[in-house]
């Protein structure tokens, strides 16, 4: 079985894998003849991803709510309240040194622990390094289905993971127009645009199309529409 499809596409699952290696790994690091270097590196590998993928989450949540900004100051209405988004505030960076290609390290890794003498089937499962067959897909026929509840009277979109990476959602809140409103890597999202003035309704409409490599693959969904009240 390939060892570089134990290792999953998105960032995520990437993070989780080296988190359970990170604790798992110094357990079979005598078993595996993995020396403190190694272990040093993983580290390395697992801060520095967790500090790129916070700070990109922050100024990803922090750019929508610009937009959403400027679409009230743009567009109204009148009696919207205005909320200023808070610039936020970012993690520091690793005491460790950086470097490229984590996963490709990674790899090099888990082969060498598979090869070993003193591996066993039952260990490559606890370390989460057994790859897991799946059906091959046809990246040309995703499509996502999106679904709704709603929490604090804001719409919360949901919709099934698959192999994409991530997934761009667009949404039209009356104008007419699709805009993009957020490109997620972890499934469900807020929509925390204002909603209508008390008393009144309006009716919001998503769509959404899966990303791999930061591409669109797939279809749109069909559009969901959205009844919010103020």
């Amino acid at each position: 079985m390939s060892n570089s499809t134990a290792i999953p596409r998105d960032d995520a699952s990437k993070l989780a894998l080296l988190q359970h290696l990170n604790t798992q790994l110094p357990n079979y690091a005598e078993t595996f003849e993995i020396n403190t270097n190694d272990l040093a590196q993983l580290k390395a590998g697992l801060d520095w991803l967790d500090y790129c993928l916070k700070i990109q989450e922050a100024i990803k949540k922090y750019s929508n709510s610009l937009v959403t900004l400027k679409r009230i100051l743009r567009d109204g209405p009148q009696s919207t309240a205005i909320i200023i988004p808070v610039i936020p505030t970012l993690p520091s960076k690793p005491d460790s040194e950086p470097y490229a290609d984590i996963f490709g390290f990674l790899g090099s890794l888990i082969t060498r622990v598979k090869k070993h003498k003193n591996y066993t089937p039952a260990i490559g499962k606890a370390l989460n390094i057994i790859a897991i067959q799946s059906q091959n897909i046809d990246l040309t026929k995703l499509q996502p289905v999106l679904s709704v509840d709603y929490l604090g009277g804001h719409p919360v979109l949901h919709w099934k993971t698959n192999p994409a990476d991530s997934i761009e959602i667009e949404a039209d809140h009356g104008t007419g127009i699709f805009s993009l409103l957020t490109i997620q890597l972890t499934p469900g999202y807020q929509d925390n645009f204002p909603l209508p003035n008390p008393g009144s309704a309006a009716l919001w409409k998503y769509r959404a199309i899966f990303h791999i490599r930061d591409a669109q693959v797939g279809h749109w969904s069909q559009i969901l529409e959205v009844s919010v009240k103020g």
